[in-house]
């Protein structure tokens, strides 16, 4: 029973602070229900993103050197 309070505070909580709906906020999963792993989009993206700044960090190295 306490369990299923905080959930509802919290959820109530997040509910306030986005209420200007621009921001999607999940609700915490339940006691037994294990964590999902981040999104494999937003690994993606990271994986892009160390690819970009590796190729242009060796483009500004060879530009330095010639």
């Amino acid at each position: 029973m306490p369990d299923d309070q905080e959930r509802l505070v919290a959820d109530a909580l997040r509910a306030q602070a986005t209420s200007s709906g621009m921001h999607v906020v999940r609700s915490a999963p339940a006691a037994g229900e294990p964590a999902r792993p981040p999104a494999l989009a937003a690994r993606w993206v990271l994986l892009l993103a160390l690819l970009f700044g590796l190729a242009a960090g060796t483009v500004v190295a060879v530009v330095t050197l010639r």
